[in-house]
């Protein structure tokens, strides 16, 4: 008992020391997104405009949008990326819920996002170590890691809404642990009214016969829905009909859009929206690539279910699985969505502390490194010279494409095969000592 309390005293501090170099490290660039994120973040203005639209009785979706957009920008002396087509790419939903923060001065408002952004980070670290029943230990360092995290750090920089999502996923998942399906319907059905990639969680309730969460999240939406058309009108058809395709369309070919989606429209056809790369040539047609992309979506999907039913003792895993599968057929997936993958990680480093085996260690921590990659960084753009020096050709053909702009997509298809490797290992585990116990 002696020697097992000290040898997990050792691996705390070593935790310890880990993590808070990490954070040193990545100290500077923490302090310029806070920075960035209280005088001039991106995105923070698109849901700025559409909460000011949606109190003055107007439009969320107007035609003119840019013209609004960058005349914000220029009002308020952040200067404007003329290379971007800016748009309200979220649902009203998102603009009703932060209501109070468009009646500030916009200065104001996002300094009280950045406040309310690492707000956030605090709530998630302390709910995602109670869900896994760890020690409370490990929260500060927990949130030691996210604020050094790349993700994180893109979301305070950006203003983006991504951490709040994570957030109530991570409620979501802490409610289930409790055995309080309904609120972890109400959290995930919030989730997905925010961004819509985390409904596939309401899937997961269905297939593992969570059936009251299950109902309370589409109760949850369909209420959600109607005060939306109450409030906005049509303006929910609008964004299902014009906004999400015009969105996905001239985004989806970017290099840093790490779902099935990009990695596939990377992959065969032309990267449209990374200002002077000029056009690729395109190796398919638009509607062979959708055919190959929903295709395996689907077999994903599939095979996901399919384990959670065949396999009854998945625990976490399964949920695990199916947040990692929200991201990956999302049609877009920037950086800054990662921050939903720290459920994930946190169950599936509470499995291997269970089966330490050396071959998923590796796998875990190779990753992990994948998804931490910051492509933002003066390192990244280092090893993209280095790796330039060798390679003749523009430094964004296909090489380029399928290496360092997929790094994310990697580290999650290799966490993805990690969860269902644990999941037969559980299986198989769990059905061995029920049949020796049985005899």
């Amino acid at each position: 008992m002696k020697k097992a309390a000290i040898k997990k005293f050792a691996f705390y501090v070593f935790l310890s020391v880990t993590v808070i170099a990490y954070f040193l490290i990545r100290l500077p660039e923490l302090k310029q997104s806070f920075l960035t994120g209280i005088t001039s973040p991106y995105d923070f203005p698109q849901d700025y405009i559409a909460g000011r639209q949606l109190l003055a009785g107007q439009s969320l979706y107007p035609s003119h949008f840019m013209d609004l957009y960058t005349s914000l920008l220029k009002k308020n002396g952040i200067p404007a990326g003329d290379h971007l087509k800016y748009i309200n790419a979220h649902p009203p939903f998102t603009a009703m819920l932060l209501f109070p923060l468009w009646r500030l001065s916009f200065h104001n408002a996002i300094f009280l996002w950045s406040l309310l952004t690492i707000a956030c980070a605090i709530l998630t670290s302390f709910l995602l170590i109670k869900a896994a029943d760890s020690s409370f230990f490990y929260v500060p360092l927990l949130f030691l890691f996210m604020t050094a995290w790349p993700p994180f750090q893109l979301n305070l920089a950006l203003g983006q809404t991504s951490i709040l999502i994570t957030l109530f996923v991570v409620a979501g998942w802490y409610f289930l642990k409790k055995g309080k399906e309904g609120m972890s319907g109400i959290f995930i059905a919030l989730a997905t009214m925010l961004k819509f990639y985390p409904g596939l969680l309401i899937l997961y309730f269905l297939i593992s016969k969570k059936y009251t969460a299950f109902l309370y999240a589409i109760a949850s939406i369909v209420i959600i829905l109607t005060l939306t058309f109450l409030v906005t009108k049509y303006e929910f058809l609008h964004f299902f009909s014009s906004m999400i395709p015009a969105d996905i369309g001239y985004w989806e070919a970017h290099l840093q859009n790490s779902s099935f989606n990009g990695f596939a429209t990377k992959l065969f056809l032309s990267v449209k929206t990374s200002p002077g790369t000029g056009a690729l040539t395109a190796s398919i047609s638009y509607f062979d690539k959708n055919l190959f992309l929903y295709c395996t979506e689907a077999l994903l999907v599939l095979y996901g279910a399919w384990s959670i039913s065949r396999y009854t003792y998945t625990g976490d895993l399964g949920l695990s699985a199916f947040v990692l599968a929200s991201l990956l057929l999302s049609p877009l997936c920037w950086n800054h969505y990662l921050t939903l993958l720290l459920l994930p990680l946190i169950i599936l480093i509470k499995e291997l502390s269970r089966k330490n085996t050396l071959f998923e260690i590796v796998l875990f921590l190779a990753a992990l490194f994948l998804v931490s990659i910051d492509t933002g960084s003066v390192y990244f753009q280092k090893a993209m010279e280095i790796a330039h020096a060798f390679i003749s050709g523009n430094p964004l053909d296909l090489v380029y494409r399928l290496t360092f702009y997929s790094a994310q997509f990697y580290g999650m298809l290799l966490l993805l095969f990690l969860n269902f490797r644990m999941i037969k290992q559980r299986f198989d585990y769990s059905y061995r000592r029920d049949s020796m116990g049985s005899s």
